[in-house]
């Protein structure tokens, strides 16, 4: 019985010693990541270590211990060229606040590598470069990954089936176009946009599906930014636009120097309206009106969808659209943009009628009918229609003849 005890002994202190769990590495981007533990030395660097699993008391000295528990690293992918952007640190900083809040260890991944092994995991994707992003996807897929993008708005679907948290840009450009409206301009460029920016180009394409706006109404940066800005401050008094919404406060704040070159003042003479809200944008005089993007909040989301698809017990894809907002500063004096979506126009609305008539409320009372109840009550409906009887289908439901009958009259009241 002695040696029996001093075995149980050595066993448990070789558990103790080896209670941390390595899940993974992480790189620079995501050192902040790392859970730390009361009572435990960190671990070294090029780590990540989890302690989350059953607490108990051991029955041989009463003392506590951990269950080793496997944790799941959250995998994120981040294109090269954003790594020191501002808007991509707001999206890590969201995305650690919201691996914090689970305890879950971040991992950063590489496709060039090929570990870790990506089978089967959920890799948040965070980039904005179309290129990058198609090739990301696709390697992703090919390793048997599900990318979730991260980034303003989302590939095609049709090419790409993946998940993602995205803002609700075709609103904010509509509401942003109504409200340069109301405010008495008649006539707003869309400047800036990049042709590599998966953004830009969904930026250019709900602009066009506005009301007013054409195609020519969208200037294309196809070299340098300052060309582009340049080009259109100096045909602006042979032109009749009267606001300028620009693809990022980079945009607007070049033309605003432009146009003070010229002696023009915004809001003088053109509305001029970013996308960003940045320091810089809110610092200068005029300060710039421009729609703010919650990437903070983006990163959080991001970990919330990744939970949600990783507990979904089928292989499916969801999207989270945030919504935007517009600050108003001097250099677009507009009204406050009302809460709510755009309402729809007469050529997207029903008509009040188009449910009407006798044929088509009877389809939708039974589908209402089918969908209200369960597998059995539609295999009794449907056994009614082929024509058999109670007996009939309680034999091949395995039910009695009163549980039929019994689900038939619940059904029909």
């Amino acid at each position: 019985r002695s040696s029996s005890f001093l075995v149980a002994r050595f066993s448990l202190s070789v558990y103790r010693k080896f209670d941390f769990c390595a899940t993974g590495d992480f790189r620079e981007d995501f050192r902040e990541s790392r859970p730390s533990f009361p009572g435990k030395k960190p671990g070294k660097p090029g780590r990540l270590f989890s302690l989350r699993g059953r607490k108990g008391r051991d029955k041989i000295n009463g003392t506590k211990r951990v269950m080793k528990v496997k944790q799941e690293p959250l995998y994120v992918l981040l294109q090269p060229e954003i790594r020191h952007s501002y808007w991509s640190e707001q999206i890590r900083e969201g995305i650690r606040e919201g691996a914090r809040e689970g305890q879950d260890p971040v991992c950063a991944v590489s496709l060039a590598e090929k570990q870790p092994e990506l089978e089967g995991k959920y890799v948040l994707t965070v980039g904005n470069r179309i290129r990058w992003l198609e090739e990301s996807v696709e390697q992703l897929h090919r390793r048997g990954a599900h990318p979730v993008i991260v980034n303003a708005a989302m590939l095609p679907v049709r090419h790409f089936r993946c998940s993602g948290v995205l803002f609700e840009l075709e609103e904010i450009l509509s509401r942003c176009v109504e409200a340069l409206a109301d405010a008495g301009r008649k006539r707003t460029a869309l400047l800036g946009v990049s042709e590599s920016s998966v953004t830009d180009r969904r930026k250019a394409e709900a602009f066009c599906k506005i009301p007013g706006c054409r195609e020519e109404d969208v200037f294309w940066a196809e070299g340098r930014l300052e060309d582009c800005v340049s080009r259109f401050a100096e045909g602006l008094d042979g032109s009749d636009y009267d606001a300028a919404l620009c693809a990022n406060d980079t945009t607007a704040v070049c033309l605003i120097h432009c146009l003070r070159r010229k002696g023009i003042v915004p809001p003088e003479r053109l509305y001029v309206v970013g996308m960003g809200n940045s320091f810089v944008g809110a610092g200068m005089t005029p300060g710039l009106t421009s729609v703010r993007f919650d990437y903070h909040e983006m990163g959080v989301t991001a970990v919330r969808l990744y939970h949600s698809l990783r507990q979904s017990r089928t292989d499916c894809h969801m999207t989270v659209s945030l919504p935007c907002r517009l600050v108003v500063r001097a250099s677009a004096p507009l009204k406050a943009l009302p809460a709510g979506p755009v309402p729809a126009s007469r050529a997207d609305a029903l008509p009040q009628d188009y449910f009407g008539g006798d044929e088509v409320q009877n389809i939708i009372r039974i589908e209402t009918v089918l969908q209200s109840g369960d597998w059995t009550d539609r295999e009794i409906l449907f056994g009614l229609l082929r024509g058999e009887s109670c007996d009939g289908m309680a034999e091949r439901l395995f039910l009695s003849d009163r549980a039929v009958r019994y689900r038939l009259a619940h059904i029909l009241q």
